[in-house]
């Protein structure tokens, strides 16, 4: 079903009891881009990798989530599903919401144009968002409205003799209407201080014979001028004032207000290599993303407990003999011949979409082939490999509570996942090598070092730098004494670099961390012991305050090859 801001209200009522039943939920999203900095390396750490995608993916937007909901019925032993697409984009709602910048990628929006996905319908009816922090600055600048309102009931503002004409031309224009059979008076193209003296005039002329608000018309600010009624009828306007201020709040959060209920209903969530759509549902709908990589694992299982990645499960030892690609069109052909099979499910009308209908790279057709990839995989490991369990529902095999929370990483060779709930994997890197080289090099040059050990991989981190794994692991005790007297390179263990990084990121965060004060007691240190060292502008410091340029400039992080893998 297709979702816009128009019917996004109904839809979302609609899934409040709908989430309370399902067995379990299917995600998926589309986005504006998907990568604006380096490309991972092959033999980063899952934090180094996080980091990466942090900074380099966090300023493209989301703009397609699709949500299956997939529900078992224990009497007739089927399941049936409802599936949403929904249209969001962070269109403010008035003045007072923020108004977003966003990268896109030619690639990305090519391929979505190729899709047939409808990028008009996407900026004039896009679902609005807004995360925890927006929302709190939004109901904070409604409460500083009000305030504003009562306490220019009480101040006095002096008229400026510039602005006096303009104001008595609309006094004069109130007065007439006051006289007259209208409803409703309009001024326009007031600026926000005119807008007060026209509030403090009418109080003073015309006390408890006007009602004056500020409204945007055609993109201009405005006032709207009605005489006063009864009592009860201004209470009643002021009910209904309060009620759209409301609703225009609960518009605004928008799809926000549906992934909070997605956390609340406490479901089990199943996508499909889905780390870089989590990150922007968190990012967009909740929370920036934290620095922290630990930080990053915490929240994201606090607000989604119980994860399975359909990725992680066919990569499983079970389905390593069937499954030749984990690519998700690829995965849903497999899933449909023996020894697998795609069950039958129900569908609600007017809220599902049919296996007869191709339309890969929608989010909600996405979601829903996702959760019927889950299902298929599910039932092969119920009946094949625990039979004696019977028709326990999928969710509750012991073969599946092995694989929660753990969220495929595509690009890093010898990480399978991270893990959310506890440590990551840890696969030795002691083939692996940091090596440093003349400008001059190529790639000839770094595998003729390294063939007496048998080759290696090479990943290039610039055009001076690049890690080499061996092919065979066992020859690594031979590199050092053999390589590390080099005059034209430098070598050094995989596990030594890493530890330098990371005493260099330490160093970083306990700067930003100083205070004023102890930057300042530092600075006198470093005058005092008149030592060498490097500031952050690559400039070193000999003694006080007297410095020079450093002769070798700090290398560029120029990228020196292509990355092919897709993330799927």
């Amino acid at each position: 079903m297709e979702v816009i801001s128009l019917n996004f209200e109904d839809v979302l009522c609609e899934l409040e009891s709908v989430l309370k039943d399902a067995t379990f939920l299917s995600i998926d999203g589309e986005f504006t881009g998907l990568n604006s900095g380096p490309d991972a390396s092959p033999f980063d750490t899952p934090a180094q990798y996080y980091s990466r995608l942090r900074a380099g993916s966090m300023d493209f937007l989301l703009i397609q989530f699709g949500l299956s909901v997939f529900k078992f019925d224990c009497n007739t032993n089927k399941y049936s599903q409802r599936s949403y697409n929904f249209y969001t984009f962070p269109k403010p709602m008035n003045r007072q919401a923020p108004d977003n910048r966003f990268m896109c990628q030619t690639s990305s929006i090519s391929f979505l144009t190729d899709q047939g996905f409808d990028f008009n319908k996407l900026f004039k009816y896009g679902i609005p968002y807004l995360n925890a922090s927006e929302e709190e600055k939004l109901v904070k600048r409604l409460e500083e409205k009000q305030k504003l309102k009562e306490e220019n009931n009480q101040c006095l503002i002096s008229i400026p003799d510039n602005d006096r004409p303009q104001l008595e031309e609309i006094c004069s224009r109130i007065e007439n209407f006051l006289t007259s059979d209208a409803k409703e008076l309009i001024i326009d193209r007031c600026n926000s201080f005119m807008r007060r003296l026209v509030y403090q005039e009418a109080r003073i002329r015309w006390f408890n014979k006007l009602r004056i608000e500020s409204k945007i018309e055609n993109t201009w600010n405005c006032l709207s001028v009605q005489k006063i009624g009864t009592k009860e009828e201004e209470e009643e306007k002021e009910k209904e004032k309060r009620e759209k201020e409301k609703l225009e709040l609960k518009q605004a959060v928008g799809l926000s207000n549906l992934l909070k209920k997605i956390v609340e209903s406490g479901k089990i969530i199943v996508g499909h290599n889905m780390l870089l759509d989590l990150c922007h549902i968190v990012h967009q709908f909740f929370t920036p993303l934290p620095s922290d990589y630990a930080e990053f694992k915490t929240l994201l299982h606090g607000l989604f407990p119980r994860l399975l990645d359909t990725k992680v499960l066919c990569q499983s030892q079970q389905f390593k003999e069937f499954v030749s690609s984990s690519n998700l069109n690829l995965l849903f052909d497999i899933v449909k011949k023996p020894p697998f099979s795609i069950p039958e499910v129900e569908s609600v009308e007017g809220r599902s979409y049919s296996v007869s209908t191709d339309k890969l790279h929608e989010a909600g057709y996405d979601a829903y082939i996702t959760g019927l990839c889950f299902i298929a995989l599910s039932n092969y490991l119920r009946v094949t490999w625990t039979p004696f369990l019977g028709d326990l529902l999928i969710t509750g095999s012991p073969l599946l509570s092995s694989l929660f929370n753990k969220l495929p990483i595509a690009r890093l060779k010898d990480f399978p996942y991270i893990n959310l709930v506890g440590n990551d994997p840890n696969p030795s890197r002691d083939h692996i090598f940091y090596l440093t080289f003349p400008k001059e090099w190529k790639h000839g040059d770094i595998t003729n070092l390294f063939s007496p050990f048998g080759g290696g991989y090479v990943s290039w981190l610039s055009d001076t730098s690049a890690y080499v794994g061996l092919y065979r692991r066992e020859q690594a005790g031979a590199v050092m004494p053999k390589l590390s007297k080099g005059f034209q390179y430098k070598i050094q263990k995989y596990t030594e670099h890493q530890a330098t990084l990371q005493t260099e990121v330490s160093s970083k965060d306990r700067k930003r961390k100083l205070s004023p004060c102890e930057k300042a007691d530092d600075a006198k240190n470093d005058e005092k012991s008149g030592a060498a060292e490097n500031d952050d502008d690559e400039w070193q410091v000999a003694t006080g305050k007297r410095r020079k340029k450093r002769k070798e400039q700090a290398t560029t992080g120029k990228k020196a090859f292509e990355e092919n893998d897709a993330w799927n």
